[in-house]
């Protein structure tokens, strides 16, 4: 059907604010990011030799020429290792992370309300109740009064609650445990969110939890979908501190390499970059060691293959006390590659030139996944 021209007009305009509205957040977030790589990650960091810089800028003047060098030097110090492949966190949000994952639909896909559908099959959290739009749903997406949500809440002793929607870090999960109806009611009764998921408390594996028993240790790990298959590349080992419940780094935990072997790298870091030999709460990390981890590659790198609109994902894994992975969390976008590229060098590894040319180098089209004509 042809366009009036006045159509014709708000289709390009409407068009024109949905594209520019995902370059400006990548403008601004890599803007902020390297604002962030002097202010707050260049501390305490050693120069490097010019030598090494002059290697490393001619590596990436292959590619672009936004680059600032900042992040090298942050990460170069924290894995003691030189490398020019290093990916630097302000270009990742800037260029990277929006190529390889659909930030346009990421809003919808993250909801963890909807998470037992893309991955059924995989083991997760069993989820007791969904709070979807304000709306009380059962485990298999029945339409349920409160009452009956409450039913259904009262007969467990302990309950995880997380935001489904927009949520990083671990924020807002709360913990239940061991309360009466007239409590649950209450906390329904007083809730602040409209989406939430309420699901079991893993309890988990003694491997996991010999460092620190009152957070859900979890193992971070990341597949990219390249080459029509899925290469899973680095992980660590997410730990909580002090009384923390989660072990997330921007709530305060710390994390460390997985070596192949599965025994946990000498040292970890927090999100700020301050090292640590051994936890804080007073454990060695060398007395631990996973015999899980080819159980959790099999898994994830299954799991990648149900959301290929997003071809770099941070997998969240607990191993509960049958040493099963569970899913928790399929993190789509901005996947905090600090925590692999301080403990375990570049990101992509092996991988990098192929990624770096696919997405600097090539020429793409900008698809858009609204269909801006049905409003015109």
């Amino acid at each position: 059907m042809a366009f009036e021209t006045w159509e014709q007009r708000a289709f390009d305009e409407l068009s024109e604010l949905y594209t520019t509205f995902f370059e400006r957040i990548s403008e601004y977030g890599k803007a902020c990011y390297r604002i962030d790589a002097h202010e707050i990650f260049s501390k305490n960091i050693k120069e490097l030799p010019q030598e090494q810089e002059k290697k490393i800028k001619k590596y990436w003047k292959m590619f672009t020429n936004d680059f600032d060098i900042a992040y090298h030097k942050y990460y170069i110090d924290k894995a003691r290792e030189f490398d020019v492949r290093f990916i630097p966190d302000d270009l990742f949000v800037g260029y990277i992370d929006g190529y390889l994952n659909n930030r346009t639909i990421e809003p919808g896909i993250a909801d963890k309300n909807y998470f037992d559908m893309y991955l059924k099959g995989f083991k997760m959290p069993k989820t007791f109740v969904h709070l979807i739009n304000g709306i009380y749903e059962d485990e298999n997406y029945n339409i349920i009064s409160k009452e009956k949500a409450l039913e259904i809440l009262s007969k467990q002793k302990k309950i995880t609650v997380k935001p489904s929607m927009a949520s990083y870090g671990g924020k807002n999960v709360i913990f239940l445990e061991e309360l009466n109806s007239k409590e649950i009611l209450e906390f329904l009764n007083n809730l602040s969110f409209q989406n939430l998921i309420f699901q079991e408390t893993i309890i988990q594996s003694n491997e996991t939890a010999k460092l620190h028993t009152k957070s859900l240790n979890t193992i971070r790990i990341m597949t990219l979908i390249l080459d029509n298959d899925v290469k899973v590349l680095s992980s660590v080992f997410r730990m909580g501190v002090g009384e923390s419940k989660v072990d997330n780094a921007s709530s305060g935990g710390i994390y460390c390499k997985i070596n192949e072997d599965g025994t946990l790298s000498n040292i970890a870091y927090d999100a700020l970059g301050n090292k640590y030999d051994k936890h804080p709460d007073g454990g060695e990390f060398k007395e631990v060691k996973f015999d899980f981890m080819n159980n959790v590659k099999k898994i994830v790198k299954l799991a990648a293959q149900r959301l290929p609109h997003f071809r770099l994902i941070g997998w969240d894994i607990a191993i509960n006390q049958k040493k099963e992975p569970v899913i928790i969390e399929a993190n789509l976008t901005m996947s905090s590659i600090d925590l692999i590229q301080t403990v375990d060098g570049p990101l992509f590894g092996e991988y990098t030139e192929k990624i770096l040319e696919e997405v600097f180098l090539k020429k793409h089209n900008k698809n858009i996944c609204m269909d801006i004509s049905q409003y015109i």
